[in-house]
């Protein structure tokens, strides 16, 4: 550990120290989120650290306790925009938060959007410059130095807040009494259910990173694949979360496999995809990033009515479908992930083609080998097509069919929906 012996170190953040800068307080890295002359980030990161990982740090010192998930926030955040830059887009907006133990919800301790230019942006900037570029350098008064500045404001705040979120008076109890333990119903995940409030989706896609050791609310976990995900799927949806279509990673556990089966059920009826779990000292397998979102909202005919669909629509600078969701309005909402790539032509229509599973992902028998399963109890009856089409950059015509399902009563026994690009719409 390296340790910091001037007066102006504030808080170390995994394994180094943060120095200060003189206008840390000043600057609000807000100003950063939306820069006129560049494109706004299209994501948003949460990290949401489990009170139950949290120890109190009466005296600003880190705890033995607090060292894993602090070296988590460090590696995830270093000191340099070009290891930001692996993770993160450029000025993408990272929000730290503490999911109380004793279910009062979601505490903010640090919210900033990242001060950094990606690379083409540092290309850009230099040849707008031109010779001035190189005595704005010399001066450090150019924008990627000013940026440099920033981000050890940045990280030195983050410091200060994460110090002022551990003292004492701002945690819970130590001691919750007795608290009914279950994946469904305990105070980390009363109070996770809070998170979707704080998912401002102006400020781009969803990406949450949480810290916690769930295991310790799963009363047990079945032994078997389709037991482990159907006691999973029971409990988020008991637990009521919204996580708006989030890519979720957990952080600070075993990848037991049947943990895993009972967690991606658990934060799929959470409306959230689970990419990843780890124990404490992983980095999470992020997606890649995304280059393209859109919104789209129309109809679609089943045998006996029509029903609004929902569909966000986002790839990845290669035509990767990522983070996209399907969802339709019936008696209740049915939703699915889905996956694929989106080829466009020269023309600008556009098509996509899907990895065959859509619903079968609510299929606690899915696997490998396995026979489909088909059932009404399942959304769009399990159905593994979906399809669609983008004659140009505001409609969509597409179907959800499946060659062993006939849907009685519509044409080419396909729900097929028609829908138009929402530009202003969050969902």
């Amino acid at each position: 550990m390296n340790i910091c012996l001037r007066s102006s170190c504030l808080v170390l953040i995994g394994a180094a120290c943060l120095a200060s800068a003189p206008h840390a307080v000043a600057l609000s890295f807000d100003s950063y989120c939306d820069l006129s002359g560049y494109v706004a980030p299209l994501r948003q990161s949460l990290i949401v650290l489990d009170e139950s990982a949290v120890s109190p740090e009466p005296e600003g010192k880190a705890t033995t306790v607090n060292m894993p998930w602090r070296k988590l926030i460090g590696r995830l955040l270093p000191g340099s925009d070009s290891a930001l830059s692996q993770a993160f887009e450029a000025r993408e907006r990272v929000a730290v938060m503490i999911a109380r133990k004793d279910g009062a919800g979601m505490k903010e301790v640090f919210t900033g959007c990242l001060p950094f230019y990606s690379a083409a942006e540092k290309k850009q900037l230099a040849a707008r410059a031109g010779y001035m570029g190189s005595v704005e350098t010399f001066f450090g008064t150019d924008p990627v130095t000013e940026a440099r500045k920033a981000l050890d404001a940045f990280r030195v705040r983050l410091g200060q807040s994460i110090r002022e979120a551990l003292m004492p008076s701002a945690l819970s109890a130590a001691r919750m009494g007795n608290q009914q333990v279950t994946l469904a119903s305990n105070g980390f995940v009363t109070s996770l259910r809070q998170a979707g409030a704080f998912v401002n989706l102006g400020y781009g896609l969803p990406r949450i990173i949480i810290y916690s050791d769930m295991t310790r609310y799963f009363r047990d976990v079945p032994a078997t694949v389709p037991e482990a995900r159907k006691a999973g799927e029971q409990a988020g949806f008991d637990a009521g979360i919204d996580l708006k279509g989030a890519e979720v990673h957990v952080v600070g556990m075993s990848a037991n496999p049947r943990s895993r089966d009972l967690l991606g059920m658990f934060f799929l009826a959470a409306h959230g995809e689970l990419l990843s779990v780890g124990s404490p000292d992983m980095l999470p397998s992020f997606a890649a990033a995304p280059s393209s979102v859109a919104r789209y909202q129309g109809l679609v005919r089943y045998p006996d009515n029509q029903f609004p669909i929902r569909i966000r629509l986002v790839t990845d600078t290669n035509g990767n479908v990522l983070s996209s969701w399907l969802s339709v309005q019936t008696s209740k909402e049915q939703f699915s992930p889905f996956h694929g790539v989106v080829t466009c032509e020269v023309d600008s229509s556009c098509a996509y083609a899907g990895d065959e599973v859509f619903a079968q992902v609510w299929s606690p028998q899915r696997g490998p080998g396995k026979e489909p399963e088909l059932a009404t109890t399942l959304p769009f009856g399990g159905a593994r097509i979906l399809s669609f089409k983008l004659e140009d950059s505001n409609r969509m015509i597409g179907s959800i069919s499946d060659a062993l399902i006939r849907f009685q009563g519509v044409e080419g026994y396909k729900l097929q929906f028609n829908a138009v690009r929402q530009p202003k719409a969050l969902f």
